[in-house]
C-alpha cells in the first residue's frame, strides 16, 4: 500500500477517531469506549478492570452507560465502582444484547461476541453523516463464537500479542493439558488452587465440567457472587460451587480452590496443595513447573499474533487502527500489516512509517 494512500486514508478516517493514553478509544462525535472522555455515551466492552477506568468520572458526565446486561451486572457484582454511586450506574446503564443497536445524534451502536469473557463485546459503530463504518474489538479471542465485524471502513483492534513471535501453536491443547494436571493434583494432594482473573475462573470451570470433573468448587467472595449471578439469572452452568469460609475445609475429600490470580503471590507451599497459576502472558510452552508444587499454565482470552492477523484479513478494513494505549507489541504488527499491503497505524501518537 503506497504512503500517499494510507496518508488519505489516515486524514480521511481518523478525524472521527481518537484513543487517548488512558485507554478510551473515542469514535464520533458521542462515544467512548473502555475510557473516560467528555462525550455522552461511555461504553464498557467487558468487565476487566483496564476496561473500566474512569467510569465514576463517566458517570458524573455522561448520560448513558452502555455495556451487555451481564457486564453491567458483573460491573456491580465485582465492586467496580464505590456504593455511593451505585444509584446513578442503575439510572445511566442501557443493557444493550449483540445485534440490538442504540441511536443517539445521528451515529448508532451494534454489539458482537467477542467470546473473551462472559458478556464481552465488540462495538460496531455506523457515522451515518459520514457514511463510515468503525468496528472495534476490544479483547477477544478469534473462535467459532467469535463474530466477524465485515464491512468496516476503519477496524480498530487489541494488540496485545502484536509481536509475530507471539503465536501459540499449543493453544488448542492447553483445556486437556490443564485438566490433566488438576487431575494429577487431586490424586496426589486432594486440594488443588487456581489462580485466575475475573472471567477466566469461569472458563476454567466450564472446561472441568465438560471433562467430567465433578469435584466441588470453593469461590471467595467476589468470584461466588460473580458466578452465582451468571448462573441464576444468565443460564450459565458451573456445577456444584461454594462460597468460600471456615468450614469448606471439611466440605469433601477432594476441593478446587479458586483464588484471583493476584493471590497466587501468598500460596503456601506446605506440600498440601497443588497450585496452578492460569497467565495471560505469551510463553513458548503450554506450561511450566515452577517449584515443587506450582504449575504455571498459559491460558489466554486474547487472540493470538495469527488469530489478529486473520482476523484482520476477514475484514479487510480500509484502515487498521491499533490500540497501542494497552500493549507494547502494537508497533510490531503495524509494521507487519503495512508490510502486508493493509494502511495500519498505532494510537496514541502513531504514524504510517
Amino acid at each position: 500500500m503506497s504512503t500517499a494512500l494510507c496518508t488519505y486514508k489516515y486524514e480521511k478516517y481518523l478525524k472521527y477517531i481518537n484513543i487517548l493514553p488512558s485507554g478510551a478509544i473515542a469514535i464520533g462525535a458521542n462515544f467512548t469506549i473502555d475510557g473516560f472522555s467528555n462525550r455522552p455515551i461511555r461504553v464498557i466492552t467487558h468487565a476487566h478492570a483496564d476496561h473500566i477506568l474512569g467510569l465514576e468520572d463517566s458517570l458524573k458526565y455522561s448520560r448513558y452507560i452502555v455495556a451487555t446486561p451481564i457486564t453491567l451486572d458483573l460491573v456491580v457484582a465485582l465492586g467496580y465502582i464505590s456504593r455511593d454511586l451505585l444509584p446513578a450506574l442503575r439510572h445511566k446503564s442501557l443493557p444493550l444484547g449483540y445485534h440490538q443497536s442504540f441511536s443517539f445524534n445521528g451515529e448508532e451502536l451494534e454489539f458482537y461476541n467477542s467470546d473473551h469473557i462472559p458478556g464481552s463485546a465488540q462495538v460496531l459503530i455506523k457515522l451515518r453523516d459520514q457514511g463510515i463504518l468503525v468496528g472495534y474489538t476490544g479483547d477477544f479471542k478469534l473462535t467459532a463464537n467469535t463474530e466477524i465485524m465485515h464491512g468496516v471502513n476503519v477496524l480498530i483492534t487489541e494488540a496485545t500479542y502484536g509481536n509475530p513471535l507471539q503465536t501459540r501453536s499449543f493453544k488448542e491443547s492447553i483445556p486437556e493439558i490443564l485438566v490433566d494436571l488438576v487431575l494429577e493434583g487431586l490424586t496426589k494432594y486432594k486440594r488443588v488452587y487456581i489462580y485466575a482473573y475475573h472471567g477466566k475462573v469461569q472458563e476454567v470451570m466450564n472446561i472441568l465440567r465438560s471433562s467430567g470433573v465433578e469435584v466441588p468448587f470453593v469461590l471467595p467472595e467476589k468470584i461466588y457472587q460473580a458466578t452465582k449471578l451468571l448462573e441464576e439469572k444468565y443460564g450459565f452452568n458451573y456445577g456444584q460451587y461454594y462460597r468460600e469460609n471456615g468450614k469448606m475445609s471439611r466440605l469433601s475429600d477432594r476441593l478446587i480452590v479458586f483464588k484471583h490470580f493476584n493471590a497466587a503471590k501468598d500460596r503456601k507451599l506446605d506440600g498440601s496443595s497443588l497450585h496452578i497459576v492460569l497467565t495471560g502472558r505469551f510463553a513458548q510452552e503450554p506450561f511450566m513447573k515452577v517449584d515443587d508444587h506450582t504449575y504455571v499454565v498459559s491460558l489466554s482470552g486474547h487472540a493470538d499474533f495469527a488469530d489478529i492477523v486473520k482476523y484482520v484479513n476477514l475484514v479487510n478494513p480500509e484502515l487498521v487502527v491499533i490500540d497501542g494505549s494497552r500493549s507494547h507489541e502494537a508497533e510490531m504488527l503495524k509494521r507487519f500489516l503495512l508490510e502486508h499491503g493493509f494502511c495500519a497505524i498505532v494510537l496514541p501518537g502513531g504514524n504510517f512509517t
